[in-house]
C-alpha cells in the first residue's frame, strides 16, 4: 500500500476545519432566511468537492516527485 504524504493530508484537513467553521458560522443566517438552501449546501458541496480535488492532486503530484 502506498503511502500518503503528509503534505496531501494536513492542507485539505486544515481546509476541511475552516470549512466546518464556517458552515457553522453561517447555520444562523441559513434558518433566518437571509441564504438560500442551494446556496448554503451547494457552496459547501462545493468547497468539501474542491477540498477532495486538492487531496488527490497532491498526492499525485508528490507520487511524480517521487518517480522523477
Amino acid at each position: 500500500m502506498q503511502k500518503v504524504p503528509k503534505r496531501a493530508i494536513i492542507i485539505p484537513a486544515i481546509l476541511l476545519v475552516y470549512l466546518i467553521v464556517m458552515v457553522v458560522l453561517g447555520w444562523p443566517s441559513y434558518l433566518s432566511g437571509a441564504t438560500s438552501p442551494l446556496m448554503y449546501f451547494g457552496g459547501t458541496i462545493l468547497c468539501v468537492a474542491c477540498i477532495v480535488a486538492l487531496h488527490f492532486n497532491l498526492k499525485r503530484a508528490a507520487a511524480r516527485k517521487k518517480n522523477n
